[in-house]
């Protein structure tokens, strides 16, 4: 009795159909090289989502930290910043004004809009120009390049501290505004400026290793400018430059959220007279 053909191929048909279902799962596992993307799952890795082909940190204003709770969060571009013209705080709103509405307005429109002893000139409570040493404040912003102490302006003692090296303000994944912590130390690092009478810095602004060099160049720029801000409300006198070295320049190189912490700063740097 013969056998019909189609019997004999059956085993090379079977070959043949393994090694094709081979083939498709290790396609199926590979996706398009970083930051190219075709889904999500492409750039989830990074933390990130996929827009027009390729990573960036956010699509939607919700996939941004904070958006829950801030009103100024929004997702532009890929990127993650805030609405224009939009502020929570007075911190939002620079030297001068203040938030109302969630829009940053004059701070004053009359003397009695300011503390005591300070005068509205310019929609900003300035203090009017008396001698640093015994004048009424409220704190070192008050003080015209001296410090509070206890309600009053005191000169300090210029050139006894050494400001060659001052700790670094840190920032949260994605952030740039400043935590309560990062302010304290802006305010430490602008009190040993006015004590030596510094009247110029270099804020830098650096990023873990995370994202792209492109965002990361802008997120380091956005974190140095917020320093900048804040340091204009309690050294008014010091002119600080900005610059951005993005992912360049890390003190910690080690794969892992402590490291990470380190290298998400913004520094000063100064030289005394």
């Amino acid at each position: 009795m013969s056998f019909p053909r189609f019997h004999r191929l059956a085993p090379l048909s079977s070959a043949v159909a393994l090694a094709l279902a081979a083939v498709a799962v290790l396609v199926s596992g590979c996706g398009p090289a970083y930051p190219n993307c075709e889904t999500d799952t492409h750039c989830k890795a990074k933390g990130e989502y996929c827009v027009d082909s390729k990573c960036a940190q956010c699509r939607l204003d919700s996939h941004c930290p904070g958006a829950g709770t801030d009103i100024c969060v929004s997702c532009v571009a890929g990127a993650c910043g805030r609405k224009a013209d939009c502020c929570t705080n007075k911190l939002d709103c620079g030297s001068g004004k203040q938030c109302l509405n969630n829009k940053c307005a004059a701070e004053c429109s009359a003397d009695v809009q300011c503390p005591a002893g300070h005068k509205c000139m310019a929609g900003s409570c300035i203090l009017p120009d008396t001698s640093v040493d015994g004048a009424s404040c409220l704190s070192d912003k008050d003080c015209k390049g001296g410090t509070c102490v206890k309600g009053k302006c005191s000169s300090g003692g210029a050139g006894q501290v050494d400001c060659s090296k001052l700790d670094p303000a840190l920032f949260d994944f994605n952030e740039y505004t400043l935590s309560s912590n990062a302010q304290n130390i802006v305010s430490a690092s602008a009190k040993c400026l006015k004590e030596r009478n510094i009247s110029t810095v270099t804020i830098e602004g650096h990023c873990d290793e995370r994202g792209t060099d492109a965002y990361n160049m802008e997120l380091g720029n956005r974190r140095a400018k917020a320093v900048r801000e804040y340091l204009k409300t309690v050294a008014p006198k010091v002119t600080a430059k900005t610059i951005s070295y993005g992912k360049t320049k890390p003190v910690c190189n080690e794969d892992n959220e402590s490291c990470w912490g380190q290298n998400r700063r913004a520094e000063f740097r100064a030289k005394g007279k």
